[in-house]
């Protein structure tokens, strides 16, 4: 899966989450820096099987519309969401600090993790530490009505440097994938660790 972290605008970095295998990259990074801050014995995507964990799914609350319905109207985003013409999200962008990105990497916080919800068999890929991907104050949007992909995310005011700085205004936070669609979201692809890390502008 790639997730890259680069130089964006007055010393931030963006991130991007390519959660779809995309035409157009073809193989891991051939420039990134990761192993100069990394070890790479640590750079991994574990897949974990877990039957009981979709269970903390059912604390978190489940938004009434699906993922696009609800954008702005009860969330909005800093950058772009990427959604194919069923509503299946395909990529994410945000700001990214550079020591939580190499943080996320070095403690292996991205995972997929084979569960049970819902009565089926799920996939949940984490994009944020466990205590935030598990947070019951979280919620869910579906991605269509097929209910059979949902995104796990906070909603929170927008901040700048942990600062409230707009409080009417909440802003989304990805933690995690919940999918049963392995054609769209493969599990080899997800479990490959493609973290395009670029510092110099």
């Amino acid at each position: 899966m790639r997730i890259t972290c680069s130089p964006a605008y007055a010393g931030k970095m963006i991130g991007s989450i390519e959660l779809q295998p995309s035409k157009f990259i073809t193989g891991t990074s051939k420039n990134t820096i990761i192993t100069d801050h990394v070890d790479p014995e640590l750079i991994a995507i574990p897949y974990v099987e877990d039957p009981e964990f979709g269970s903390i799914f059912d604390a978190m609350k489940m938004m009434k519309g699906t993922y696009q319905e609800e954008f702005q109207e009860s969330y909005d985003v800093e950058f772009t969401i990427d959604v194919d013409k069923k509503g299946y999200i395909t990529q994410f962008e945000h700001t990214f600090s550079l020591e939580r990105y190499l943080d996320l990497v070095r403690t292996q916080s991205y995972q997929v993790i084979q569960t049970n919800w819902k009565g089926r068999t799920f996939h949940v890929m984490t994009y944020s530490y466990m205590e935030e991907v598990c947070n019951p104050n979280n919620v869910i949007f579906k991605c269509n009505n097929a209910e059979d992909v949902f995104v796990v995310a906070e909603l929170a005011p927008y901040c700048v440097g942990g600062v409230v700085v707009q409080p009417n205004n909440i802003y989304l936070h990805l933690r995690a994938l919940i999918s049963a669609r392995d054609d769209l979201y493969p599990i080899d692809y997800m479990c490959e660790p493609d973290f395009d890390l670029s510092i110099e502008a």
